[in-house]
């Protein structure tokens, strides 16, 4: 019995470690930031930058010249300059999108070079977690059943060995 709650606290632990891992991997490569935290913070380094594109403040660039645009979130709004190339066809009036690039804190705007989905890692997350819990809870509940199967049937006797001449 004591060797069943060892392999199932290191089986834990993997897991746990794993999700260290995860939680780790979104901090530092998927988590966005708004608008609002942006300008007030003054954010450094490759930032992701999520917001709704304002009405009316979409300027599409021409002959070399970037696209300009304002991202509103959270009660502010920040102007972003998009460099990016073929991309800003799917740029539109009031569209949710992440905007990858660098606060320019003297300027007051972001300089974006890319464009990101707008994932909904929550839902995600959460369909794992109510699909993995059960899961578990399950398979640590047979794994005892057996257990307890295989002590009774040793005590009862019921097997024997084949080797009888």
């Amino acid at each position: 019995m004591k060797r069943l709650y060892i392999r199932w606290t290191v089986l834990v632990l993997i897991f746990g470690s794993i999700t260290c891992l995860g939680i780790l991997r979104y901090d530092r490569e998927v988590k966005t930031v708004s608008p609002a935290k942006v300008s007030s913070e003054g954010a450094k380094g490759e930032l992701r930058l999520l917001g709704m594109i304002e009405a009316g403040s979409f300027v599409r660039g021409v002959e070399g010249k970037p696209t300009r645009f304002m991202l509103s979130g959270e009660g502010a709004k920040v102007a972003v300059v998009f460099s990016g190339k073929d991309e800003d066809e799917s740029l539109r009036e009031l569209k949710t999108i992440v905007a990858l690039g660098k606060w320019e804190t003297e300027r007051k705007q972001f300089d974006a070079s890319e464009l990101a989905l707008d994932p909904n890692y929550g839902f995600v997350t959460s369909a794992y977690v109510f699909s993995l819990i059960p899961l578990a809870f399950f398979l640590f509940y047979m794994e005892r059943r057996v257990s307890l199967l295989y002590v009774m049937i040793k005590e009862e006797k019921v097997y024997q060995s084949e080797t009888q001449a």
